[in-house]
């Protein structure tokens, strides 16, 4: 079961890493075959490397797929890690095929350093935070709790009665930059995938509640139900990576563009 889980949240990470590699490469080959009514190669690489990071995603579904099953678990979890991995193949090797454009070695050095800042860096950048967003609150004596499968309070109403105060960690406003991690996106879709827990444990369950900044119930007397707005932690983590992707390229095309106009 610890394998399984290890390797459904590390594969969409390892298949960023791998996209990056892959862009760079497939950049190198088109431009060398001449694409000048592409970008200078720029839309064929990123097509191959989609391409490549399809394959990558049904390998992992596979061979996810026969972990669950040894397991004896069902295979959503399986599902999910492959889908984020095909998606994460796409968003970074289109940041290989972007840093491969500039053509020089510092800007695939630095194409590198910003995946490995995409993928852990910016968790860890978010764990750094959590002492700059902590305060003083007071909370009220929370009643009616209700508790979600991974023993998470995912509804609760708040008393009149104080309780005093308590250290909060307003986490929601930094949870954003850990959600661009590929990791992270798994284990965020995760807690769809698997709401029970069986595979993945508490770990996505605590995620959303960092997202929505809910472990302490009550702060300022306020409640909260089942149907609260909460963070679409994946929505904001691809959408994080693929603003990035998209202005990598742009400058990526741009340094193409130019050096194609050159006597």
């Amino acid at each position: 079961m610890l394998a399984y889980a290890l390797a459904a949240t590390l594969m969409p990470s390892v298949g960023a890493f791998v996209a990056v590699a892959w862009g760079m490469q497939g950049y190198k080959q088109m431009a060398a075959a001449g694409e000048p009514a592409a970008g200078g190669g720029i839309l064929p690489a990123l097509l191959a490397t989609t391409f490549r990071g399809l394959v990558l995603a049904v390998l992992t579904l596979c061979v996810l797929m026969f972990q669950a099953l040894v397991a004896g678990e069902a295979g959503a979890v399986a599902a999910a890690a492959a889908g984020v991995t095909a998606v994460e193949g796409a968003l970074f090797g289109a940041v290989g095929v972007a840093a491969a454009a500039g053509k020089s070695g510092p800007a695939r050095v630095a194409g590198w350093a910003l995946a490995a800042i995409l993928v852990a860096g910016s968790a860890g950048a978010a764990a750094a935070l959590v002492p700059l967003v902590r305060v003083v609150e007071p909370v009220t004596v929370a009643v009616n709790v209700q508790w979600g499968p991974a023993g998470t309070p995912v509804a609760y109403e708040c008393s009149e009665v104080p309780a005093g105060v308590a250290e909060v960690y307003h986490t929601e406003r930094i949870m954003w930059l850990a959600a661009i991690s590929p990791s992270v996106v798994f284990l965020a879709v995760g807690a769809d995938a698997d709401p029970a827990g069986r595979v993945l444990g508490w770990v996505p369950a605590a995620l959303q509640e960092a997202g929505d900044g809910t472990q302490v119930p009550c702060v300022n007397g306020e409640p909260r139900a089942r149907d609260s707005a909460r963070m679409p932690l994946p929505v904001v983590g691809i959408a994080g990576q693929a603003l990035v992707a998209g202005a990598l390229l742009a400058a990526g095309n741009k340094v193409s563009s130019r050096r194609r106009s050159l006597p």
